[in-house]
């Protein structure tokens, strides 16, 4: 065992295991402190259960008391057994070989003198006797305590009746001539007189642990207020209107006066206001981009975030040739030719180099939205979609400013014709397959510089002759291979997959914005630029 003496350890500490319980109350006696936690059978099958939990009643003779929950929690202890040693065996010694001395010099006094002695003597004899007892604290390690409950709940209150039977009898008052009358023959229901039905409710409290919860409003607003309400709700219904618009809709929506709902000079509005700026430069942006260009002007916004602010001035189709990108509002790409060069492209990793994909994908480091547009770094998703405008090509950049020879914007292809779609993929997909980091992909490579050079024979060839002959499309289809054709499947099949997927987050994250800022909403967050 252990012991502690004058502040050093020594010995061996015990092997013995135990845990304590840190009693949130003053039990007057240890057994009393034990029937509150329900006896030594009831920490018992506590220990024994999987919950592990203690439970505690102040009143154990109240069943209707409210109990509280100890919790088990680990900590690194000792329980201590201290003693106290008392070494008076000298002092008495010395005591008692003074008084016969005391005695014996009183006699020897004179007779003008023996009050004086005596009083005299008293006082050294209880000088003598009141010296405090020299006493050595010793403390003893019994055992390791590994273990204790906490009780950090509320544990003293209940429901109480407001009739009790106890206060009944105190106050002297009949209760059969008192409720009886309302009752049958028998009065309590063949109760007796001292009992009273208590009837609980089944459930008066849902937290032991105090909390600070957001009440609702009052219901008696000010007119002020409602007419910025009635504001919020006409804002809020354009938003939502906002969210995976149709492609085939007939009317797009219209410009909202964001300045009216949001306080000029306020942190919100310099967002908003840098937002509208990027889209008054060209009309249609993809997100990531966006994100992008606010982080170069020192913004950092959430996800959530960004969506909100671009929701004030923006709107996106649920499919079509703009997939996704956010379109000014006010502005219908599908009545302006000019829009072909905003519209988008994708580059899909063969399934050959999918390793890649799955390796790189929880980096914390990822490539820049403009590194990725001007081909200097390699994708690192399965499928990434891109804007002609922002890839830096010269291929690219000179067939997409071409005039258009398609009459119609249609959901398929926009104002391209699906044989300059299908090149300008190929195109995106060698200049990327050409930076791929590791070896392998050399023959991938190949096969897809083959594909963009038949390609662009076919695009040359229907740019000579006319394009309303039907033999022509076939030959163009045969160009494009096989392989082509399954690889424009697959991207339909999962073009699908990611219009469900994200219209149900847009949806889902709607429920948390408002655009004109309500006093009960926090500060806006800057967190994190999503890229």
């Amino acid at each position: 065992m252990g012991v502690i003496k004058d502040g050093k350890v020594s010995g061996r500490l015990p092997a013995d295991d135990s845990f304590a319980v840190h009693h949130p109350g003053y039990p007057s006696t240890t057994s009393r402190a034990i029937e509150t936690l329900g006896g030594v059978e009831g920490i018992v099958k506590a220990r024994c259960s999987q919950s592990n939990r203690l439970e505690l009643r102040f009143r154990p003779e109240d069943p209707y008391s409210h109990p509280a929950f100890g919790e088990l929690r680990l900590c690194n202890n000792l329980l201590l057994k201290i003693s106290k040693k008392k070494s008076c065996d000298d002092l008495s010694a010395k005591v008692s070989d003074r008084l016969p001395e005391a005695s014996n010099s009183e006699n020897r006094e004179q007779a003008s003198q023996p009050e004086i002695q005596s009083v005299t003597s008293a006082k050294e004899n209880e000088a003598q006797i009141s010296e405090p007892d020299k006493a050595n604290l010793c403390a003893d390690i019994v055992a390791r305590v590994s273990e204790a409950y906490h009780f950090d709940g509320m544990v003293d209150y209940q429901h109480v009746l407001s009739v009790h039977a106890d206060a009944a009898r105190r106050r002297k008052r009949n209760w059969a001539e008192t409720e009886e009358p309302f009752f049958k023959k028998d009065g309590f229901m063949d109760m007796d007189e001292e009992d009273v039905m208590m009837l609980l409710p089944p459930l008066f409290s849902l937290k032991d642990v105090p909390e600070n919860i957001v009440l609702r409003p009052s219901s008696t607003l000010s007119s002020k207020k409602k007419q910025e309400q009635v504001m919020q709700h006409c804002s809020e219904m354009q938003i939502e209107r906002a969210l995976a618009i149709d492609f085939n809709i007939k009317d797009i929506l219209l410009r909202i006066n964001w300045e009216e709902l949001i306080a000029e000079g306020s942190e919100l509005w310099e967002s908003q206001m840098a937002v509208s700026k990027l889209f008054d430069e060209r009309p249609i942006w993809p997100k990531e981009s966006v994100a992008e260009h606010l982080h170069d002007k020192g913004l950092k916004f959430s996800n959530l975030m960004l969506k909100r602010l671009l929701l004030g001035v923006a709107y996106y189709f649920s499919k079509g040739p703009f997939l996704r990108f956010w379109i000014r509002r006010g502005y219908d790409p599908r009545k302006d030719p000019n829009s072909r060069i905003y519209q988008k492209t994708d580059f899909r990793i063969p399934d050959e180099l999918r390793s890649y994909c799955d390796t790189n994908t929880d980096k914390e480091l990822k490539p820049r939205w403009g590194d990725l547009c001007s081909f200097q770094v390699f994708p690192f998703k399965c499928q990434t979609f891109f804007q002609l405008f922002e890839l830096t090509d010269d291929y690219i950049q000179e067939e997409i400013r071409k005039p258009t020879k398609q009459p119609t914007c249609n959901s398929k292809t926009g104002w391209f014709s699906e044989n300059v779609l299908d090149c300008l993929r190929l195109r995106v997909a060698v200049r990327f397959l050409s930076l791929f980091p590791k070896p392998g992909a050399e023959k991938i490579l190949k096969n897809y510089s083959n594909d963009f050079e038949k390609s662009k024979r076919t695009c040359i060839y229907k740019d000579a002759v006319n394009p309303d002959q039907n033999e022509h499309q076939e030959n163009s289809k045969e160009f494009t291979g096989n392989e082509d054709k399954d690889m424009r499947k697959s991207i339909d099949d999962e073009e699908e997959e990611i219009e469900a997927e994200e219209e149900e987050e847009e949806l889902d994250a709607y429920g948390t914005l408002n655009l004109a800022g309500e006093d009960n909403e926090g500060p806006l967050q800057r967190d994190s630029c999503i890229l």
